[in-house]
């Protein structure tokens, strides 16, 4: 898996030299993709004029009714307008580095030419439903054929096989299937109201990009490539196996937490005043969590409540656990005095784990995150240069930033790719384009 000499430079990144073809949709499939690309990977965005991906868009024409709606919230501008889908925000947040090449699988012409490119990459990894590569004829069986070094992830929400094969999912439905969003609800709340996060979707992303880089590691003992079949689902599901392991151990089915922790008190988030000049569209709150009884004393001297500390019902963890109720008005009535950054950094000054619960107003200006350059400009041909979170880590010998490049507009490889990689004359490339098998807009029609 060395990288290819001629893309070297003198801090080449850690996947530079990678080449990996992609239909990363939605934001599961995105975010493996973008983690790749920010660490050097060539990934070649294989998308279509005749059907419109849902990272950028999922409308051709936006509906009048969406429009008065607000569904522009994505797009700088609310600019909802014909050719929107090259302003959708997350697309170019998660889309940075890539490259676009148009394709139509559905014809001969269009699956040849990406034939051609599986034979010069090392992995493809696409997370539509599971039934699509199948029909396309694009399976681990066509192209494993085709290339015996590619990798290829299969990612799809309940993975391909199993009686949820074929089921479709996003992240709420997944959080839901594997018992996520039972947990994480509220107490004395209907199941119904415990709000979606999409947890399971960034987390599958994470597991492909992961799962990736191991199987070229193996690609380099064995020189085979391999199919991968990841649920993501059950990539998400770990992040319950507390009460998961619980039930198996003990029986015991556990109660939706809320902002409680099993086995931390107090642990929440507690009423504060409003931070001077700033709109809050909902009260102010500090996040406190106490691991200890050392941890507690220093708490309560705090707040100025040190008797709490020799309180009976407050002595130990589980004694606190138990009272929860009862305690927490006395910190609430401390919180409720100080904004959420003065008792984040009253509380971490005297060793309490806090922390303000911070919103997208006060993002770009916190002092920590601007301290370590966690936001990056980008700039972009048609929608200009705004600040995006940046790459996942920072790596001393082989920097990944500056981000290599915007967000590619749909199409806008597809001379460099069919043309540069692949070798197609310009008759050739034009008689694609006559045919509709490649473009740079959606058609008219497109679904």
């Amino acid at each position: 898996m060395p990288p290819d000499a001629a893309r070297r430079d003198a801090n080449p990144r850690p996947l530079e030299g990678v080449r990996v073809l992609a239909q990363a949709i939605v934001w599961a499939g995105p975010f493996g993709s973008m983690i790749l690309a920010d660490l050097g990977a060539e990934v070649i965005e294989v998308e279509s004029i005749q059907h419109i991906s849902p990272t950028r868009s999922f409308f051709r024409h936006v509906p009048e009714p969406q429009r008065e709606s607000g569904i522009g919230a994505g797009h700088p501008d609310r600019d909802i307008s014909d050719g929107h889908w090259e302003r959708y925000s997350f697309f170019h947040y998660a889309k940075r580095g890539h490259k676009s090449v148009t394709l139509d699988l559905n014809r001969e012409r269009g699956r040849e030419l990406f034939y051609e490119l599986v034979r010069v990459s090392d992995a493809f990894i696409e997370n539509n439903a599971t039934h699509v590569v199948e029909q396309l004829g694009i399976d681990w069986p066509q192209l494993s054929e085709l290339n015996p070094r590619l990798i290829m992830i299969r990612f799809p929400g309940f993975g391909t096989t199993g009686p949820y094969r074929n089921f479709r999912g996003f992240g709420a439905t997944m959080e839901a299937a594997i018992g996520h969003s039972m947990v994480r609800g509220y107490r004395d709340a209907d199941p119904s109201q415990t709000p979606p996060i999409f947890h399971a979707d960034p987390n599958g992303g994470a597991h492909v990009a992961f799962a990736l880089q191991a199987a070229l590691w193996a690609r380099e003992r064995t020189g085979a490539g391999q199919l991968i079949d990841m649920s993501q689902a059950e990539a998400v599901l770990p992040h319950i196996t507390y009460a998961l392991t619980d039930y198996t151990m003990n029986g015991r089915v556990q109660p939706p937490w809320g902002n409680r922790h099993p086995s931390m008190a107090p642990y929440g988030l507690y009423p504060c005043r409003e931070e001077p000049g700033v709109e809050h569209d909902h009260e102010p709150s500090v996040a406190i969590a106490v691991p200890s009884d050392e941890v507690f004393g220093a708490l309560v001297e705090v707040i100025g409540a040190p008797q709490l500390a020799r309180d009976a019902r407050y002595a130990d963890v589980v004694s606190r656990y138990r009272n929860q109720d009862d305690l927490e008005p006395a910190i609430a009535s401390w919180t409720r005095r100080q904004t959420p950054s003065e008792a984040m950094r009253i509380l971490q000054e005297a060793g309490v784990p806090a922390a303000m619960v911070n919103r997208q107003t006060l993002m770009h200006g916190d002092a920590q995150l601007a301290a370590r350059g966690f936001f990056e400009e980008i700039t972009h041909p048609v929608i200009g240069t705004y600040p995006y979170p940046g790459p996942m880590a920072k790596f001393e010998q082989t920097p990944l930033t500056p981000v290599a490049s915007p967000a590619p507009t749909l199409g806008q490889h597809n001379e460099a790719v069919l043309r540069g990689l692949l070798g197609l004359s310009e008759r050739d490339y034009q008689a694609l384009v006559a045919d509709e098998i490649i473009g740079t807009a959606y058609r008219e029609d497109a679904t």
